[in-house]
Parts: C-alpha cells; sequence; structure tokens
C-alpha cells in the first residue's frame, strides 16, 4: 500500500512532465487535468482517443520506471530502460537501438537529421563524455540534465521515442540529486508561439550544432519548480 502512494505521489510530481511529453512530442489530445486525473486514479472519462490512452499509459510506465531507479549517473541500460516501458504500445522493438540501414532519422524545416546509429557501447560513451564534460566544468545539476536532453535527443539512438526518451532521462537526474525542479517540454498557450521555438532551436543544435538558443529556451521555459 505504502509503495503504491509512494508511486502515485511520484507520478502527480511529474504530472507536466508527461503531459509536455505527450503534447509536443506526439500532439496528445486531451487536457493536463484529464492526464492528472489518470495518473491519480486511472480514470479514462475524459481520455477519448484509444491513441491517447496508449500514449499516456507509456509515458506513466516509463515515469514509473524513473521514479524506482532515477540515477545522477545514466548509461545506455538505463536508457533503455526508459525506452523499453516508453515506446512499448508503439513501437515495433522497444528499447532496441537503431541502425544505419533503417535510415531512421528527424526531419525538420532545415533538412533531414539522420545521424551515425550508435552500438551500446557507443551510447555508453556518450553518457560517459557528457557525464565528464559537466563535472570538469562545475556545471549544476540542471544544466546537466538539459545537457543530457539535447545530447542524446540529438544522437537519436532508438528506433523511436528518442526525445521523450531523453527527457525521462533528465528528470532521472534532476530527481536523483534532489532538485528543486524538474525539465518538461517546452508548451506555451494558444498566444504564445513557446514550443514552437523550441522545436526551432532544438532543429538547429541537430543539423548546425548550434546550442545555445536551446539550453537558453529550456532553463527559461522547461525548468518547473516540483
Amino acid at each position: 500500500m505504502m509503495e503504491r502512494e509512494n508511486d502515485v505521489a511520484g507520478l502527480l510530481e511529474l504530472t507536466d512532465v508527461i503531459f509536455t511529453a505527450a503534447k509536443v512530442f506526439d500532439n496528445l489530445g486531451c487536457s493536463r487535468p484529464a492526464t492528472r486525473a489518470f495518473l491519480k486514479t486511472g480514470s479514462t472519462t475524459e481520455i477519448y482517443s484509444r491513441t491517447d490512452l496508449a500514449l499516456l499509459q507509456d509515458l506513466r510506465d516509463a515515469a514509473l520506471f524513473v521514479i524506482r531507479n532515477a540515477t545522477l549517473e545514466v548509461d545506455a541500460d538505463h536508457l533503455r530502460g526508459i525506452n523499453n516501458t516508453l515506446v512499448r504500445s508503439g513501437a515495433r522493438n522497444p528499447g532496441q537501438l537503431r541502425t544505419d540501414s533503417q535510415n531512421i532519422g528527424v526531419s525538420t524545416v532545415y533538412g533531414r537529421h539522420v545521424p551515425p546509429a550508435l552500438t551500446l557501447e557507443q551510447l555508453d560513451d556518450l553518457c560517459r563524455i557528457q557525464h565528464e564534460k559537466r563535472r570538469v566544468m562545475e556545471m549544476s545539476v540542471e544544466d546537466r540534465a538539459i545537457e543530457l536532453f539535447i545530447s542524446i535527443s540529438r544522437a537519436q539512438p532508438f528506433e523511436d521515442g528518442n526525445k521523450r526518451t531523453s527527457l525521462f532521462a533528465a528528470n532521472s537526474m534532476l530527481i536523483s540529486a534532489g532538485s528543486r525542479f524538474l525539465l518538461t517540454a517546452p508548451l506555451g498557450d494558444a498566444k504564445t508561439d513557446v514550443t514552437r521555438s523550441f522545436t526551432d532551436y532544438l532543429a538547429r543544435f541537430y543539423l548546425f550544432r548550434e546550442d545555445f538558443n536551446v539550453k537558453k529556451h529550456l532553463r527559461q521555459h522547461g525548468l518547473q519548480l516540483r
């Protein structure tokens, strides 16, 4: 009983992470209150699409994985664990690294981004390099989480769900460190272009390695107090 109560409390704390990831990256159709109700009680009253329900179920399971396995030192196995839960209902091979022959990438307004496929060892090296760089530069854990998010997103290591996996990995670090913040996908209202700007800045990082604007944008519009 206590474990379930702790899980529900953790899920509710991650409501905005789950909701914004679903909304920004997968066009979720239901509202934030409907998302919170689903996480709190399992209610599907205001979830009208099977696609939305499957998406929220996967994100809930990924959040539970992070809550139970939060770590400051994210590695390839941790990323695979997140991805395995996060795309379970929509991907053929959850947790599977993509291959070059699959030609999986991201289409942007600046062109298509198809980085070289990574082996598990190379993905581990990418994580290790990020951790070492952050220690040398004495970065805050919030900036470290943002760096991890954009680096893994750009690498596109998995067949599907790379941005969502990266976002949950970043929050795994923040939770483990006891940060006051969580990292959400930047989401504005109908009168703002917060999401559009985020998408543009992230695309420029993918194609041109311009990281200043996307990191600044995530600090301003992605970090939220717990």
